[in-house]
This record gives C-alpha cells, structure tokens and sequence, in this order.
C-alpha cells in the first residue's frame, strides 16, 4: 500500500508542478527496473533522494515556481517556469548549492506556469517518447529518462546507444504532435 501511495504522489505531483516525466525504478517498479538500469539500485534511489532533495530545496527558496526535477547519476535537470529574473537566479544558487548535484542543467523560463492541459499534453508526449525510444533498434531505453515541459522533450541517460542510433529515436520524438524541441542531455 505504502508504494502504491508513493506512486500516486508522483503522478499527482506531477500534475500540479506542470511537466511529465517518466520516473524509471520508482515506487513498484524499483527492483524491477534496477536489474536493467546500468545505473544499478544504489544509484536509481540516490537519483529519486536528489530529486526529492532538489524539489524540497526549490520549494523553500522559490515557493510560486512550477517545476520538474530529474536527477541521472546525480547529474539533475530542472525544466519549468517562475515569475521573474530574481526567482530564476535562486534556483541556479539552490541546485548548484545542493549536496550531491554532480552537474546542473537549468532549463527554467521566465514565464507564466502551464495549464493542466498543457500538463496533460506534456505527459501524453512523454509517454509517446518513451514507447518510440523503446521502439527504437539499438537503442537502450532502460538507460534514458524523458521529461516534457512546455512540449520541450529532455533525454537524460547513458549508454543508451551508438550516437546515429539516438539521433533516430530523436528524429522519431520530433515527429511526435505538440513536441516543440529535443534536448540531448545522454552522455
């Protein structure tokens, strides 16, 4: 019962931060996803606590942003929107102050915070992703994290593929309705 609750909190927060993202070896599907992540157990749970840990500290230090926050090998990405400059500056100094962050992607706009059908959209694209990068020949989708925010799709991953075979599944991800961007954050 206590993973199931764990699960619909993500889904429910998800909705109301305003981006999707597919959370690969959380809550149920830990142990499961782990023995096919080469990221291994350790890490996949080390990667949920920073997220949380990043989240936790954003919340504090910019209570009226809207985000989503994914952490691969402690490498986090922070995609959403706030109300001004002054809040947008705080999140660098809050992630990049935070224990364990190896590296900071920040890809927050200034810029009012998505509708629920836009956050509706965003999970419907990220699922799509998801599904054309488990499609994909070659391609290790077990190794990438996807996150839609605004309609931009952010991979987050390592081995996950020879470059041409990624730039395939990419190339597949553009052609997906409503998918403005992608952005290459594998390794």
């Amino acid at each position: 019962m206590k993973q199931f609750s764990y699960v619909l909190l993500i889904f429910v927060t998800s909705l109301i931060v305003g981006c999707a993202a597919t959370v690969v070896g959380a809550g149920v599907g830990t142990v499961a996803a782990t023995t096919t992540d080469d990221r291994g157990f350790k890490t996949v749970i080390a990667d949920q606590d920073l997220e949380h840990k990043v989240n936790n500290v954003l919340s504090a230090q910019v209570p009226n942003g809207s985000f989503t926050i994914a952490s691969y090998d402690s490498q986090v990405l922070v995609a959403g929107q706030v109300a001004n400059e002054n809040d947008y500056d705080k999140i660098n100094q809050a992630v990049n102050n935070t224990n364990g962050v190896k590296k900071f992607w920040n890809y927050v706009s200034v810029s009012p915070k998505e509708t629920i059908g836009a956050v509706s959209k965003d999970t419907y694209i990220t699922s799509i992703a998801k599904t054309r990068l488990i499609g994909q020949n070659g391609v290790n989708a077990n190794n990438i994290k996807v996150v839609t925010c605004s309609g931009v799709v952010y991979l987050l991953g390592r081995n996950a593929g020879e470059k041409y075979q990624i730039k395939g599944a990419i190339s597949g991800i553009k052609q997906i309705d409503g998918v403005k961007a992608v952005i290459n954050l594998i390794k």
